[in-house]
């Protein structure tokens, strides 16, 4: 960024060259669940990496918005586009972390782990996801400190979890978490925040109330969270 973007005060968002990106991009895959997956890992590492590259996107369309005093259509329609795809990215990588502490925890309480880890194919010797579940299953029921980790590490992520699903489900089914019946005025349309050049989307809520929330909001308390893990 340039200096026009120094402010002498301080702002709500800290600034593109400020920003620690390799808190999701290193850290974010280390979690329990994430770090013995490689390929679960992997998508939890590319949230990271899209997140500094859309970043960029964000604040190049801020200064643009700013030099010609108007929206750049162009460049917003842009910004909301990669927005959303990354939202919807997030979304499936917590929702696959979320489904398979489930699945798991499921397992465990009801005896079936075993019959689970037996019924896994094991002829496969190119398909590395069936190890690493086997692996990740057997460990699960041995070791109730990794089963504990899983659940500290859930009550971290799940308030991230619902801003994404809030998010989501907005813009993606045109409703409000668990309300089919409550319909958004404008999913869909952002406008550009005058502090980061996120675009700032109105969400519906369950209970009927409007919020503003955009990207980076969710980027920030992503990265919030993962150091208090």
């Amino acid at each position: 960024m340039t200096d026009d973007f120094e402010p002498d005060y301080d702002p709500p968002y800290e600034l593109w060259d400020q920003i620690d990106f390799s808190i999701v991009t290193s850290e974010f895959r280390w979690l329990p669940l994430f770090k013995d997956d490689l390929w679960l890992g992997m998508q939890a590492m590319n949230v990271g990496i899209a997140d500094s590259v859309i970043t960029e996107h964000e604040y190049a369309l801020l200064r643009e918005y700013f030099e010609i005093e108007k929206t750049p259509l162009e460049s917003a329609m842009a910004v909301s586009a990669l927005s959303q795809m990354w939202i919807y990215g997030l979304y499936e990588v917590l929702r696959m972390w979320r489904d398979r502490r489930f699945q798991f925890k499921k397992l465990y309480d009801n005896g079936g782990i075993d019959l689970k880890i037996a019924n896994l194919p094991d002829d496969d010797a190119q398909n590395m996801s069936t190890d690493i579940r086997r692996k990740q299953l057997e460990l699960y029921r041995s070791d109730a400190s990794y089963r504990d980790s899983i659940e500290k590490t859930w009550e971290l992520l799940e308030p991230i979890f619902r801003m994404v699903e809030l998010f989501r489900i907005n813009l993606a089914k045109h409703c409000a978490p668990g309300k089919d019946g409550a319909i958004p005025r404008a999913p869909g349309y952002g406008r550009i925040n005058r502090w980061c050049g996120a675009m700032d989307y109105e969400l519906l809520d369950k209970d009927g109330y409007y919020q503003i929330m955009n990207r980076r909001d969710i980027a920030d308390a992503l990265r919030r969270t993962l150091k208090e893990i």
